[in-house]
């Protein structure tokens, strides 16, 4: 007898359905998560339109969750039902030389769960259970609830850039772009003491971002005696947004591109041999959930009032509300 549970289907463009799905069974060495909390990512919502090829339908979205485990597969000894933990949302294969030495995020075998493209399909985590590799696992400390342990992965997606950038307690950041990512790099550049800026075009994202402790980059000569940011995160990916950071960013200083809404943009290259401006680029995470989970544990960084928690059952409804930009939900949870 096959056992089921309760799933959000995406099964056509913009349309979910909550029902009955089988619930998967862990291989040898997976592990079977009840999930407690799984957040909506914004290429969840992309690729709700079916027009990205990433998320072909029927499947199962999520790659932002936390839970506990409910089984284990038999060639894993190195946790127990019951522990409560969250997830990289990448497997890969763990033997080529990007994985070796530490870039599983570029493995050419990466896969994401809750994806289906023409290659492989891998279903998510808006379901009351998931089935993913052991070695993705990350223990929650007691102090980290689920719903900030499903926001680890975005988190990871900040922390992955700024300690990639080498920025130092005490120097200047600007963030530009106040969606998630954003966001999560503001706190992750915060978390390692800096002072921090941001630029964004939404009323409640930039809100949070000031009771996080962030000045608007308008304040950025005055914080920098004109000098400008010590490290600029270009957090959007626009040919706009990337000669906004070449303003911003000091002689000598870094720009650290994070997000890729353009396929190509115009790079002002003799400016930046002249001024000795470093440009460097961030891919996902690879391995930062430990000093994610860590800093949050510790109080160093702040991930209250980015999200607002609904019921899986009301998952399309939510999703609604996002793809029409309701700009009162900056991240949105949902709860099995």
């Amino acid at each position: 007898m096959v056992n089921m549970m309760k799933a959000l289907v995406f099964t056509a463009p913009h349309t979910f359905e909550y029902r009955d799905v089988p619930r998967p069974e862990p291989a040898p060495d997976e592990v079977l998560v009840e999930v407690k909390a799984c957040a909506i990512c914004g290429s969840d919502v992309h690729g709700s339109s079916g027009e990205n090829g990433r998320r072909i339908p029927p499947l199962v979205m999520g790659h932002e969750a936390s839970g506990t485990i409910a089984q284990l597969g038999e060639a894993v000894q190195s946790w127990a039902v019951g522990d409560r933990v969250t997830f990289d949302s990448t497997e890969y294969c763990g033997y080529c030389w990007f994985c070796t030495h530490g870039m599983h995020n570029l493995c050419a075998q990466r896969r994401i769960v809750g994806v289906a493209c023409t290659e492989y399909r891998k279903n998510g985590a808006m379901a009351q259970y998931i089935a993913v590799k052991a070695r993705t696992l990350y223990a929650l400390p007691p102090a980290v609830s689920f719903e900030q342990g499903c926001l680890v992965e975005p988190f990871a997606v900040g922390m992955h850039a700024v300690l990639r950038s080498g920025l130092a307690a005490g120097q200047t950041a600007a963030v530009i772009g106040d969606g998630t990512i954003g966001l999560m790099t503001l706190i992750a550049a915060k978390s390692q003491g800096a002072q921090v800026c941001i630029s964004g075009h939404h009323t409640r994202p930039m809100q949070l971002a000031a009771q996080l402790g962030a000045l608007d980059c308008a304040q950025l000569p005055q914080l920098t005696a004109e000098r400008g940011a010590d490290v600029v995160y270009d957090a959007v990916g626009s040919q706009s947004s990337f000669t906004q950071a070449m303003e911003l960013v000091r002689k000598g200083g870094r720009i650290m591109v994070i997000g890729n809404h353009a396929r190509t943009i115009d790079f002002p290259l003799q400016r930046c041999i002249t001024e000795q401006i470093d440009v460097q680029f961030s891919y996902s995470s690879a391995g930062e959930y430990p000093v994610c989970l860590q800093a949050i544990a510790e109080g160093r960084a702040d991930l209250t009032g980015l999200w607002q928690s609904f019921p899986l059952a009301e998952g399309a409804q939510v999703f609604d509300r996002l793809v029409h930009r309701d700009e009162s939900l900056t991240k949105a949870v949902l709860i099995p």
